[in-house]
């Protein structure tokens, strides 16, 4: 993994292989815990029916969103990682302030830099990031590899529908897929899908969640703009970038020309009898 200088102090490209990312270290609280938002964190807590230590990796955990929240209300370990220091530094910062430090490990790596032991993880989230990782077979195995018997994948990001809606040749997808987040490879969920199952897990839930980020990613925006003169002090240029790109992903959502769903398989668990499997807050 190297490192590229970028425009501006805040604004990084890590070269990762043959694929650079973007890497933002500007710090500012973008996410508002609207209603849509809350009920989506308690929604996953009860997807993965994490048990006090058990084991979590959430592979690109920015700036600790998901993972300091499962680690504050369930008492599992978590470790995650990031291509960036600032953002390890600062979630660190925010687990020390809830006092679930000890439970908390985070690393600058990319995923194909971590070596854990095979079958030692019960849950591994991707909120957000598996999007921009390129060997997408390989990552699916990766986590067959190291999920426990019975262990969830649990995925939360955007896809392309399966019929082509529009452009995606389009000057607006390459702002998005290019410019704004370096590199992003979008494919359909039913290609996602089919990568999961071949590494050996099952599917058991898929939720269509592209509403709800409509009105999620509109609160963003705001946010944006309230604090556009802080991140200009910060990173000059790039209040503009943040904001085309969420305005852009938001009508990409409206059209449902991009699509945002959440995920969930396990690790098949043997001659365990699957039809007792349930998940928490779901009727059957």
């Amino acid at each position: 993994m190297a490192e590229e200088p970028a425009d501006g102090p805040a604004v990084r490209v890590v070269v990762v292989g043959d694929v650079a990312h973007v890497v933002v270290d500007v710090v500012v609280e973008l996410e508002v815990l609207d209603h849509h938002v809350r009920k989506l964190r308690m929604h996953v807590r009860e997807l993965l029916g994490l048990k006090p230590g058990d084991k979590v990796f959430d592979a690109g955990c920015g700036w600790g969103s998901i993972l300091l929240n499962l680690a504050q209300h369930t008492d599992a370990q978590v470790q995650g990682i990031t291509l960036s220091a600032k953002q390890r530094e600062v979630a660190l910062k925010r687990a020390r302030e809830r006092g679930i430090a000890d439970r908390v490990r985070i690393d600058v790596a990319h995923i194909g830099e971590v070596e854990l032991a095979p079958e030692s993880l019960d849950a591994v989230v991707f909120s957000g990031s598996i999007v921009h990782m390129h060997d997408r077979a390989g990552i699916h195995r990766w986590v067959a590899r190291h999920l426990k018997t019975g262990g969830r994948l649990f995925i939360s990001d955007c896809y392309f529908p399966a019929e082509q809606r529009g452009s995606r040749e389009s000057e607006a997808t390459d702002y998005i897929l290019g410019r704004a987040l370096g590199y992003c490879r979008l494919l359909t969920l039913s290609d996602e899908l089919k990568l999961i199952e071949e590494s050996g897990l099952d599917i058991r839930l898929i939720e269509d969640l592209t509403s709800s980020y409509v009105h999620t990613v509109r609160h963003w925006i705001d946010n944006v703009r309230h604090n556009r003169a802080k991140l200009e002090r910060m990173a000059p240029g790039f209040a503009h970038l943040l904001q085309t790109y969420m305005t852009v992903g938001r009508h990409s959502f409206l059209r449902r020309t991009a699509l945002e769903y959440m995920v969930l398989a396990t690790k098949p668990a043997g001659d365990t009898d699957l039809a007792d499997w349930s998940i928490a807050g779901l009727k059957r």
